[in-house]
């Protein structure tokens, strides 16, 4: 049986307007799931989603969307492509449904279908209440509503989307997250997040690429790349937490407060954990979690912008 195609991959792609080289060789893969695409404003992102949909003409490498290259069969790419752009592309006076049906004409379904799926797509956004009046009276977050419906009337494979909370109060950006979240986990669908707000990265994103300057300093799973270099483990407790503590540091197991009722141990002592639980106990403190530490991707992803390109770890995949 023949594998299925990888949803997206760079190779050595290089960009230049001018003499500015924007995209500086990049090369890395978008897997199915969730990969966020995360970068300081003027990374190249927005330019490396213009080369993904084959509307930049690259001085070198190539891209392929499912083994297709989007400046080759333009026309199969942005079949099996939906995309949110960052800046607005609505046609003022065109009503939410007629925009979203004008979408799915464009994307090649037939006029009947079309307008069936646009009535869908908007009652599955939540923007069904909205859907007859013209979209420059509409709400940012609504506007947001009707650009990502128009993104995934036609059933796209992958969906980009390029800063897609950009305007949204926290209501509609957890809203937004988890649609994507459905999209990807509930109907098989591969998502490109484009963005520079790292709390959506590290809420919903299964891998990640860090781009900065045009060249990527980071790629790998967000598990991978926010564990720690030596491996840690968080205890919560209920109580008598200075007394575990106390307990744990006689028994030869270093113990760090880290504020509240909670103690991080490293992982290496994992093995004696009887010992833990014979601490906590005796201190008469029950144990509420037990887990691994992870990072904050905001540390990691300022480390990667630190560090040289040929310095910069990239995580096994």
């Amino acid at each position: 049986m023949t594998p299925a195609p990888v949803p997206v991959r760079l190779d050595g792609v290089l960009k230049r307007y001018g003499r500015r080289t924007v995209l500086d060789h990049v090369s890395g893969e978008v897997l199915p799931g969730i990969t966020g695409l995360v970068g300081p404003n003027g990374a190249g992102k927005s330019t490396l989603v213009r080369a993904i949909l084959g509307l930049v003409r690259l001085a070198a490498g190539r891209v392929l969307v499912e083994g297709h290259d989007p400046a080759r069969k333009p026309h199969v790419v942005r079949r099996l492509v939906g995309v949110v752009p960052e800046d607005e592309c609505a046609v003022p006076g065109l009503a939410a449904v007629e925009t979203v049906r004008y979408a799915a004409r464009l994307c090649g379904l037939p006029a009947t279908e079309a307008l069936r799926r646009a009535h869908e797509v908007l009652d599955w956004c939540d923007a069904g209440q909205e859907r007859y009046r013209p979209v420059e009276t509409l709400s940012v977050g609504m506007r947001q509503k009707v650009a990502f419906a128009a993104a995934i009337v036609h059933d796209p494979r992958l969906v980009i989307l390029d800063e897609p909370t950009n305007g949204l109060d926290p209501i509609e950006r957890r809203a937004m997250l988890g649609r994507l979240t459905t999209l990807a986990h509930d109907h098989g669908k591969t998502i490109l997040l484009s963005t520079h707000v790292l709390p959506d990265v590290q809420a919903i994103c299964d891998r990640v690429i860090v781009l900065a300057a045009g060249q990527v300093r980071l790629e790998g799973t967000l598990a991978e790349l926010t564990r720690p270099v030596v491996p840690q483990l968080r205890l919560e407790l209920d109580a008598a937490v200075d007394e575990v503590a106390a307990r744990l540091t006689a028994l030869g197991i270093p113990v760090t407060r880290t504020g509240g009722l909670s103690l991080q141990l490293p992982a290496q002592h994992a093995a004696g954990l009887d010992r833990v639980w014979r601490a906590t106990r005796e201190a008469g403190a029950v144990v509420r979690a037990l887990e691994p530490v992870q990072e904050r991707f905001e540390d990691v992803f300022l480390q990667a912008l630190a560090t040289r390109p040929q310095e910069a770890p990239r995580a096994a995949s």
